[in-house]
């Protein structure tokens, strides 16, 4: 009667070590088509589009009115399906969301858009901004191909 104890805890043990070696197994491949997903998400780079807000020369809010700020904004976004409508929409609104700039960047000090890092974060507002005036897609970046102060 031992024996067979004996053979029931080993038989017991092995199939307790299968399932853990298959458990290790199916968690790794999981985890790695996860990463790979992740990795993948984001946008395509050949299906990108820009669309240039044109030239805007805009008072800053510093006194004595002698500072202003020439800025050309180009906006990027993602040629996909939730974004099908968009590039119509840009250029049906452009005077509106030129407006949303001029909004933006008219409560400036030339302090708040003069360092190179201040770049980024108008940037970063603008595409808040506009993307809150938008219905039919969402912007992706915000660039300037032209950025002066004075």
């Amino acid at each position: 009667m031992p024996k067979k104890s004996f053979i029931s805890i080993k038989t017991l043990l092995i199939i307790l070590i299968l399932l853990l070696v298959a458990g290790i197994g199916l968690g790794g491949y999981f985890y790695m088509k996860s990463t790979a997903n992740a990795k993948g998400t984001g946008p395509d780079p050949e299906k990108l589009v820009t669309y240039s807000m044109g030239s805007l020369l805009v008072n800053l809010a510093d006194s004595g009115g002698n500072s202003f700020m020439r800025l050309t904004p180009v906006l990027e976004y993602e040629q996909n399906k939730e974004n099908k409508k968009l590039g119509e929409e840009l250029t049906k609104n452009k005077v509106i969301l030129q407006d949303c700039i001029i909004r933006v960047i008219r409560k400036k000090k030339l302090k708040d858009v003069q360092p190179p890092e201040s770049i980024d974060k108008v940037a970063e507002e603008l595409k808040t901004e506009i993307n809150s005036q938008l219905r039919h897609g969402k912007i992706l970046r915000v660039y300037f191909s032209e950025y002066l102060t004075q």
